[in-house]
């Protein structure tokens, strides 16, 4: 299911479940996490 979905069932039952799935599928759709691994070698060492 994508964010548009839950965001119908929403509409459609009033259900809080499927308003707080909507928002977590919406914030996946639009945020691009980038954790490629390409860090130097000293990266987090201290």
């Amino acid at each position: 299911m994508n964010a548009l979905d839950y965001w119908q069932l929403f509409l459609e039952t009033g259900a809080p479940e499927m308003y707080l799935m909507y928002c977590k599928h919406k914030s996946e759709e639009t945020h691009v996490f980038d954790d490629s691994g390409h860090r130097p070698e000293s990266y987090g060492l201290q």
